[in-house]
């Protein structure tokens, strides 16, 4: 009898043990399809309006994939599809950056005990006629309802106030889709090495190369005014004229996917001799179906540095920044 007894327990506990592994999604399986590269140490923030879920990711130092780190309930816009204009009660989808933090005691109730808000619309929405404002992720005064809000993410006070320790700002990605997707390690590697070889490329043209070929890694109607390439080719030529040409470095760098656009997030210096200067935090929108085909559809900086009067740089595609701490 006690033999029999043990037995039966035994196969009990290696069904119930089959029964969690076959709904466990393997790391291969599990990996979301938005979140190609991540910087060291930081974390990004999924949400899927379909299931009204909210995830954290961050990398694993041992597998060097992403794991979960949070999941939990939140309340998207009433209405359902992607934000086109203001006051249409949708919440926006694509990849966007949390840029702030707000505390409890510099908000009305309805905002709960802390909000976060996102860089929507950010240039490429702008381009696309996309308007609105203030779309942020952030507690409630009320108990939480799916499709609730006027297109913000709300979640629980205690969930919110969770955040701190995940949200570095301008790196933070929130990508929001209506269904979250998922790709194997082997295709996510594939983009990632796709994408490095494009900033590497694209890196060395601005150092070295021509406005033809500075041109050549746009979509048509994308590429900079000529007179911004003209100004940065004579600093450059000054620079080298000097003695001390300048040279780029990139840092911090983050590669998301929504649908066919890439999202290209990295801290962008340059180093002249022993100076260093961070201009900031740049975003790059690519054009892709596949990884071989790679295209620049905007660019721009998102975390401009406070300027100091020693060396005026004119940085292609985007404004005039000056010489940075």
């Amino acid at each position: 009898m006690l033999l029999g007894n043990l037995q039966l327990m035994t196969r009990i506990f290696l069904l119930f043990v089959w029964m969690v592994t076959a709904c466990m999604p393997t790391l291969a399986e599990s990996q979301p399809a938005a979140v190609i590269s991540l910087p060291y140490g930081e974390h990004a923030i999924l949400v899927e309006k379909q299931t009204q879920r909210f995830y954290v990711y961050q990398n694993d130092p041992e597998s060097s994939q992403f794991i979960r780190v949070l999941e939990t309930d939140c309340s998207t816009g009433e209405v359902f599809g992607p934000k086109e204009k203001e006051g249409d009660k949708k919440t926006p989808e694509g990849i966007y950056f949390l840029i702030d933090e707000h505390e409890e005691r510099d908000l009305t109730p309805i905002y709960g005990s802390k909000a976060f808000p996102t860089d929507y619309p950010h240039l490429l929405d702008r381009q696309q006629g996309k308007t609105g404002y203030a779309i942020w992720i952030h507690g409630t005064d009320k108990p939480l309802k799916p499709m609730d809000s006027n297109g913000c993410i709300a979640l629980e006070n205690r969930d919110v106030t969770r955040l701190s320790d995940y949200v570095t700002r301008f790196v933070t990605p929130v990508i929001i889709q209506e269904t979250i997707q998922h790709a194997s390690p082997e295709a996510l590697a594939a983009w990632e090495t796709a994408v490095t070889r494009f900033l590497d490329k694209w890196v060395r043209i601005q150092m070295t190369g021509t406005a033809g070929e500075y041109g050549a890694l746009h979509l048509p109607g994308a590429y900079p005014a000529r007179s911004d390439w003209e100004a940065w080719d004579r600093q450059r030529q000054l620079a080298a004229a000097s003695g001390k040409p300048l040279q780029a470095r990139t840092s911090r760098t983050g590669i998301y996917r929504f649908n066919d656009t890439l999202v290209v997030a990295l801290d962008f210096s340059l180093i002249q001799g022993q100076e260093y200067l961070v201009l900031g935090r740049r975003k790059l929108f690519l054009q892709a179906k596949v990884p071989e085909a790679l295209w620049i559809a905007a660019d721009e900086f998102q975390d401009l540095a406070q300027p100091r009067p020693s060396l005026a740089i004119l940085v292609t595609g985007a404004v005039q920044l000056q010489d940075s701490r």
